[in-house]
């Protein structure tokens, strides 16, 4: 008998345990102020064939394509949240955009000024670090971040090697002190700013200030910082819209969202990289560049891209699902499938330029 109600009750913890870890941590939302995108002229049927798979991808995978505010192509979940990753960078740099115009922000205000530190105490060399060197990866602040991986890790320069505005390197200290700074200079959070001053005027789908998590959104183990990770969890589709209003120089159905000046400044190079997958070879504030095809990019873990093309008014966006529940997320990262089809989203996004 004892030992039955030992089973049982194992039993019921397991299952309890079960449910819980699959319990989504983001709900897709259903906002007042959502607007249905617009169909256009649909691509061509040999772009449509290069992009369609011919089998079924091994996760799921959602592709949008816009032009002029239209859709012209779309595979998948579009609807579907998912964590965009690195992806929450470029739409910070936006938020910050929108910020500074409010007066709210000053890019050349120093940490030492705006009284940021670390766990493991900054120097006073770096502290002499703006705001804006964080924008451009240019801190010269070389130290343990939360939610970095692989190169973040291994090529992690020698701390104090180089100054502030000098040298370029992609880390998570840089994108995480950023969040801090925003809200700190803002008086509210990344999610309420975000829904108030971006979802909103785009008249996103799937999108309220819940899908942003500041900290760790399962219990995975966090390395100790005062610069917490922030998420973001959205949709392809409401992605796109954030890419079709760059593309068009910050607006969106003839409403000016974030400013133009920004939109330039922003998307301009700073540094020029050598990418070692031949996707990109510049950097701006948060966004990637390609000289070659004059395109903006944004790069999420997990393979999850957005492609902006102001000269043709194209936004192409890819997302994979990498989980939304402690189960799911525990799942892909256990696989790390890195299924994805960027190459024929380059190959239409070529066909549907070519002149």
């Amino acid at each position: 008998m004892i030992i039955k109600n030992i089973l049982f009750g194992v039993g019921i913890l397991i299952l309890i345990v079960l449910i819980f870890s699959s319990l989504p941590r983001i709900y897709n939302p259903s906002p007042d102020f959502q607007t249905e995108l617009v169909y256009g002229k649909p691509v061509a049927k040999e772009i449509d064939s290069i992009l369609t798979p011919k089998e079924k991808p091994k996760r799921t995978r959602a592709v949008i394509i816009l032009k002029n505010e239209k859709i012209i192509y779309e595979y998948g979940p579009t609807d579907k949240i998912m964590n965009i990753a690195s992806i929450r960078k470029a739409i910070l740099s936006l938020l910050y955009g929108i910020a500074i115009d409010k007066g709210m922000i000053n890019l050349n205000k120093t940490l030492a000024e705006l009284k940021i530190d670390e766990t493991v105490p900054l120097t006073l060399d770096e502290k002499k670090a703006t705001i804006r060197d964080l924008l451009m990866f240019k801190s010269g602040i070389y130290l343990p971040a939360q939610g970095e991986h692989d190169s973040q890790i291994t090529d992690r320069p020698k701390r104090g090697s180089h100054e502030h505005g000098t040298y370029f390197f992609s880390n998570n200290f840089d994108a995480n002190v950023l969040g801090t700074i925003f809200m700190q200079e803002t008086g509210t959070s990344i999610g309420e700013f975000m829904e108030e001053y971006l979802a909103k005027p785009l008249g996103m789908q799937d999108f309220t200030k819940e899908n942003v998590i500041l900290g760790d959104p399962w219990f995975f183990p966090k390395k100790k910082s005062l610069h917490k990770q922030y998420y973001l969890y959205m949709s392809t589709r409401d992605l796109a819209r954030i890419g079709a209003m760059v593309a068009n120089n910050g607006k969106w159905n003839d409403l000016q969202i974030v400013p133009e000046e920004w939109i330039t400044e922003s998307t301009t190079e700073y540094s020029h990289i050598k990418d070692s997958h031949n996707r990109y070879d510049g950097v701006s504030y948060q966004w990637y560049l390609d000289s070659k095809s004059k395109t903006i990019w944004a790069d999420g873990y997990g393979e999850r891209f957005m492609i902006i093309d102001p000269n043709n008014q194209l936004t192409l966006v890819e997302q994979n699902f990498t989980g939304n529940s402690f189960l799911t997320t525990g799942l892909w990262l256990l696989s790390r499938n890195m299924d994805s089809g960027l190459t024929t989203l380059i190959k239409a996004h070529r066909m549907l330029t070519q002149k």
